[in-house]
């Protein structure tokens, strides 16, 4: 069932509810001649803005959104707003009952008091404090439920990105070719050959340790994908260089581990070695309102019939989701009429 048709449902039964339980309280206090048609319209009156005061009340948080609150921030407000509601739902009631009503025929009822008026504020305000408590406990228990399912959801994310990372970027054939210029290297350059080799140990270590962390600072992730590219310039014979504008206040931010190992990879694989001559890659990272803004550009053009976004980009728009919602943004465009460029946008909060 919907969610507004159940919100409704509830509203108007138990609204109704506490409305026989009125007449029924009074049918014991005051016997069956009591019941007269002047009551029965006066708790019509009274279910009827009960109903919308409470209503528009709901309206009131959801666009304060309260139920972003932490607890002991939402009950202190959650209680100040049902004392002004049922405050302003007694004034409009005795209005109608007092003032407008006997403008058409009077009712038969006790005239106005301010003793029976604060008597039924207070009566009001203990029923619509419950109802309070009923929203909003409900309205958190669906956001626990919510932040438990996305939990899982990035869990399950983050095994699909293990999986993808294992297939593509640490894949067989990159380190079959990393082997092969390891073993054609330990007789001509031994030291090279060295590197190489504790570039790999780097980067499988990193893949290993970090590659379950919902996230990792800037610093960690620039680490392996320099590793990662001092590999790839080898195997590419020099033909890769790469550039790093690093600024120096976006180290310590948090990212989606491989984020940027990712936009590397998809840059050499569908821009660098598609050149003959090569060419050079670009990382820059900056803070600027409010964002981590990570820019990968290389050398290249993107074509309508070419799908850039593989299964590793896709992975990392999931995870970005999941942990940012809408506040982040990843887009593979055409900068200029020579360069392709990967912007990566993350909040810093």
């Amino acid at each position: 069932m919907p969610r507004t048709s159940l919100y409704w449902i509830c509203q108007i039964f138990g609204w109704g509810i506490y409305t026989v339980v009125l007449l029924a309280l009074i049918y014991v206090f005051g016997g069956a001649d009591v019941i007269t048609t002047d009551i029965l319209l006066v708790q019509a009156i009274i279910y009827i803005a009960l109903l919308l005061f409470s209503h528009f009340y709901k309206i009131y948080i959801q666009r304060k959104k309260w139920r972003e609150l932490r607890l002991g921030k939402a009950v202190p407000r959650a209680i100040l707003g049902a004392f002004i509601t049922t405050l302003a739902a007694q004034t409009f009631i005795h209005i109608v009952l007092h003032v407008i009503a006997p403008l058409f025929e009077p009712l038969g009822i006790q005239s106005f008091n301010w003793m029976s008026f604060l008597g039924y504020v207070f009566n009001v305000f203990v029923i619509m404090s419950l109802w309070t408590a009923i929203y909003l406990g409900v309205v958190f228990s669906r956001k626990n439920r919510k932040d438990e399912i996305e939990k899982l959801e990035l869990r399950a994310a983050l095994q699909e990105a293990e999986l993808a990372i294992l297939k593509n970027q640490v894949n067989p054939h990159f380190l079959f070719n990393a082997l092969n210029n390891i073993r054609s290297l330990i007789l001509s350059d031994p030291d090279r050959a060295r590197t190489m080799v504790t570039h790999i140990s780097e980067l499988l270590r990193y893949s290993i340790q970090f590659n379950a962390a919902e996230k990792v600072s800037l610093q960690q992730e620039l680490d392996i994908v320099k590793d990662y590219l001092q590999l790839e310039s080898i195997q590419f014979n020099d033909r890769l260089s790469y550039e790093f504008e690093i600024e120096e206040e976006a180290l310590n931010v948090k990212i989606p581990p491989m984020a940027i190992q990712l936009l590397v990879e998809n840059a050499i694989k569908h821009g660098i070695s598609q050149l003959a001559t090569g060419g050079n890659i670009d990382i820059k990272a900056n803070l600027i309102e409010g964002h981590l803004k990570i820019q990968v550009s290389n050398e290249g053009q993107l074509k309508k019939t070419t799908k850039r976004e593989g299964i590793g980009l896709k992975n990392l728009i999931e995870r970005l989701q999941i942990l940012f919602g809408q506040f982040a943004e990843l887009k593979v465009e055409n900068s200029n009429p020579e360069t392709v460029t990967a912007t990566l946008k993350i909040p810093l909060s």
